[in-house]
């Protein structure tokens, strides 16, 4: 019995796969490892980390938990814990508003039939060769010049919605150009069959949408949702361009704050506060995509299959 085990085991044992398996653990250890290195170095005091040689693996003498504390429950910075909630709360809004947007848009441009439609479709696809960058100097002109905003007398003499909530309210929401592209492909593969049958059996428009083909996006649906909410959570240019109101900073936005710490005369940086900010920012977007990639590859699959 023993014999055939061993028998079977050398045939199944193949050299390349074994040395194939050992490269992969190798190279996944080393993506892994600036994640280690940061959840060690939270460990570390401020005073401390600046005054020890750091290796590869940093081990600290006298670890603290103040720093994960902080980042958690804001027990050393209160601050810390309004950046947080500030980025939960924009991110939920943002993701919401890119669902509902994204979904719509792509309904008319898959379903209704208008004079220009396509024309309409190819410029909204066009913007999205336009870099990200290119519209930040516009974009704080509109917002500085918003209307009966901050003072101002119809477009000018205040501050408009700069450092202001509305920032997020109103510059947040915006129409997923991806996501649309994506729902108006799928949906042109749903027979349109399906409409008719709902509308002949009484059922109105809202509930056509909602009701019968909003559940047929999910996949897609969720593909927008984990996109904007990563793209959401990562962003650092709008409260560091728009706002100056330390109540309205974001968990990207801290890490500066703490940063400029050092522009002071013998003041010293904490590091270790900034480095766990850091994976206080990162292990959300890894879990989100660690668990809802599945639904980001059957999104985009899904728009080239036909109903």
């Amino acid at each position: 019995m023993s014999g055939t085990r061993n028998t079977n085991f050398k045939k199944q044992f193949k050299p390349a796969y074994f040395f194939g398996h050992i490269v992969l653990l190798g190279i996944g250890l080393i993506l892994l490892y600036p994640l280690i290195f940061m959840v060690l170095a939270g460990f570390f005091t401020k005073t401390e980390f600046t005054a020890t040689v750091l290796g590869i693996f940093p081990i600290p003498k006298q670890p603290t938990l103040e720093n994960f504390k902080a980042l958690i429950i804001g027990s050393t910075d209160s601050s810390v814990a309004m950046y947080f909630r500030n980025s939960v709360i924009r991110t939920a809004y943002n993701t919401f508003w890119a669902i509902l947007t994204s979904f719509l848009a792509g309904y008319v441009f898959a379903r209704l039939k208008f004079k220009g439609r396509e024309v309409l479709f190819l410029i909204m696809l066009a913007t999205q060769m336009i870099p990200g960058t290119l519209a930040i100097i516009p974009t704080y002109l509109e917002f500085a010049r918003f209307p009966f905003a901050g003072g101002n007398d119809i477009f000018t003499g205040g501050t408009g919605i700069l450092n202001s909530w509305w920032v997020y309210l109103i510059g947040g929401p915006s129409i997923n150009i991806m996501g649309t592209f994506l729902v108006k492909q799928s949906l042109e593969k749903v027979p349109i069959e399906i409409d008719e049958a709902a509308i002949m059996d009484g059922t109105g428009t809202f509930r056509l949408i909602f009701q019968i083909l909003f559940p047929l996006q999910l996949p897609i649906m969720a593909f927008i949702a984990i996109t904007t909410a990563l793209g959401t959570w990562n962003d650092f240019i709008t409260p560091f361009f728009y706002t100056t109101n330390d109540n309205l900073q974001t968990l990207p936005a801290a890490i500066t704050r703490l940063s400029s710490v050092g522009a002071s005369p013998g003041a010293v940086i904490n590091y270790p506060m900034i480095i766990t900010l850091s994976l206080g920012i990162t292990i959300p977007a890894l879990l989100i995509f660690a668990f809802f990639q599945k639904y980001i590859v059957q999104g985009l699959a899904n728009t080239g299959i036909k109903g």
